[in-house]
Formats: C-alpha cells, sequence, structure tokens
C-alpha cells in the first residue's frame, strides 16, 4: 500500500470512529485531532503530487466560519499561485475537515494563521512529517 493509501484509510478510519462516538467525548476529541492531521498530510501529499516546489497550501476561509477552501499554493520563494482544477477537485472535501474545533491540530502545522481574516498557510512538510508521525505511533500502538 502506498503512503497516500495508508494516509487516507487511517482518515477513514478516523472519521468512522468520530461518526460513533458521540457519546465518548474524550474519544471524539482525540478522533477529531486525528482527522486534521491526516487531512493535513494527505493534502501535503496531493499538493506535492502536482508541485514538487510547493511549500504551503493557502487556505481560507469559506462563506461560513468554520468552513475551510484550499485556495492558492505558495512556493519556498514565496510565489503564489492559483490551484489547477486538478489540484481543486482532489483537495474539495478535504480541507473541510479543518475546523474550528480541532484547530489546536492544525494550527501549528502553520506557518501563518491569521484567525481574524480567516487565512492559513499550511506548511507542507510539517503537515507530512506530522501525519507520518501519527501513522507510525498508531501502527505501533496496535501491534
Amino acid at each position: 500500500m502506498d503512503l497516500e493509501s495508508a494516509l487516507l484509510e487511517a482518515l477513514n478510519r478516523e472519521i468512522a470512529v468520530y461518526d460513533v462516538s458521540e457519546e465518548l467525548p474524550g474519544q471524539r476529541a482525540e478522533a477529531d485531532h486525528d482527522i486534521a492531521v491526516y487531512t493535513a498530510a494527505v493534502v501535503a501529499l496531493i499538493v506535492r503530487r502536482h508541485d514538487k516546489g510547493a511549500a504551503c497550501l493557502v487556505i481560507d476561509e469559506g462563506m461560513d466560519p468554520d468552513e475551510r477552501v484550499a485556495d492558492a499554493v505558495l512556493s519556498a520563494e514565496g510565489a503564489e499561485r492559483d490551484l489547477t482544477e486538478d489540484e481543486s477537485d482532489n483537495l474539495g472535501v478535504l480541507t473541510g475537515n479543518f475546523s474550528d474545533r480541532n484547530s489546536a491540530a492544525w494550527h501549528p502545522l502553520c506557518r501563518h494563521v491569521d484567525d481574524r481574516h480567516g487565512v492559513f498557510h499550511l506548511d507542507l512538510d510539517k503537515a507530512s512529517k506530522a501525519g507520518l508521525d501519527l501513522l507510525a505511533r498508531r501502527a505501533a500502538s496496535a501491534k
């Protein structure tokens, strides 16, 4: 299984845990955290699949203050470009997993957080590392 598939499988597992754990707030909070971290890692892989030189994904709030939408890509030099149609299609629902309730998990993975204006720069290196670390920890604890 490739890395993106493994992360997507882990993400889907955590979404299922979140959906059924309404009565278990501690378990739900942990699943919500893991959803944010796995999402960040998958997003990083998708962006880098399209653009090896990408450093950050610009995420904006949508019409709803708790809605997040992928907007642009930043290079290591800070040059910004719009998402391609393919990138937008691939990232569409994923960035919706970033919310206020799990911001403690994904804000540290950002180079820039502007809650006031709803603009976030997800650092793709940090996101990848966090997702891989979480995947390794969960695999080790399952043994």
